[in-house]
């Protein structure tokens, strides 16, 4: 994989879309990286939009080719790239990190980095994914979302977004390396991550709230989830919810 290349974004609605123009336009090179400590529309999982104080935080896109032998599932990438940043965020001290799936990273209970991955193809193979980054790093409040908090208010901490920005990049790159592990074995280093595994948990399908627990997930990033009766069931993320 070659180095990443930073280009610095003074404000932008969203990275993702701006990086999605240009490889449109057949300007993107892989490694590049845009980002920005202002971001007016990012988006989530679900088209949630992600609100970001000006200056404080770090939104951040990358764009990565793959060849045809390197990978056909684009769930490993989620799994690496998630993992990539709890070890960055690890690094510099945040406590109690985990991946609720399948790509927010939390401190606890409390939503600190989501992840946005757009993959493009040529015909049935995987040609290159854009990955988003948001990151809350030195934000004081969160209006009405009870469930967010930033780097700043976990660990007392004011950080320099581009020495954040370095830590993640270097990270995420050391786990992209291990693409061609078997999937299981990404797969279960993801698992040992996963929040909420083995635990009795409330989920939401349909409107109907029942109890489950998480099991894993499968090869193509499905979640795993045991039902009262003892069977398993296999969930996307469009037909299930957490609620705990």
């Amino acid at each position: 994989m070659p180095y990443f290349k930073l280009i610095k974004i003074d404000a932008t609605d969203s990275t993702n879309s701006l990086l999605k123009q240009r490889y449109l336009a057949n300007s993107c090179s892989d490694g590049e990286v845009l980002w920005t400590s202002i971001q007016r529309q990012g988006r989530g999982q679900k088209n949630t939009v992600w609100l970001s104080d000006p200056g404080k935080n770090l939104a951040f896109s990358i764009y990565k080719e793959f060849n045809t032998a390197e990978v056909q599932n684009p769930f490993l990438l989620s799994c690496l790239v998630s993992l990539g940043v709890q070890a960055a965020l690890e690094s510099l001290m945040i406590p109690q990190l985990c991946v609720k799936w399948p790509n927010d990273i939390l401190s606890g209970e409390k939503k600190i980095c989501g992840v946005l991955i757009e993959n493009m193809f040529k015909g049935s193979l995987l040609h290159a994914s854009i990955v988003g980054i948001g990151l809350n790093v030195n934000q004081e409040n969160f209006k009405n979302l009870p469930r967010a908090a930033s780097m700043l208010q976990i660990s007392g901490t004011t950080y320099d977004l581009e020495d954040v920005l370095a830590t993640c990049l270097d990270h995420i790159r050391q786990k992209l390396e291990l693409i061609n592990l078997p999937e299981e074995q990404i797969i279960k280093l993801y698992e040992a991550s996963l929040y909420r595994i083995g635990k009795p948990s409330t989920f939401e399908s349909d409107g109907r709230l029942f109890t489950g627990i998480i099991r894993g997930v499968s090869l193509q990033g499905l979640l795993k989830v045991e039902l009262e009766d003892s069977q398993m069931a296999l969930y996307d993320l469009k037909t299930i919810q957490l609620k705990n």
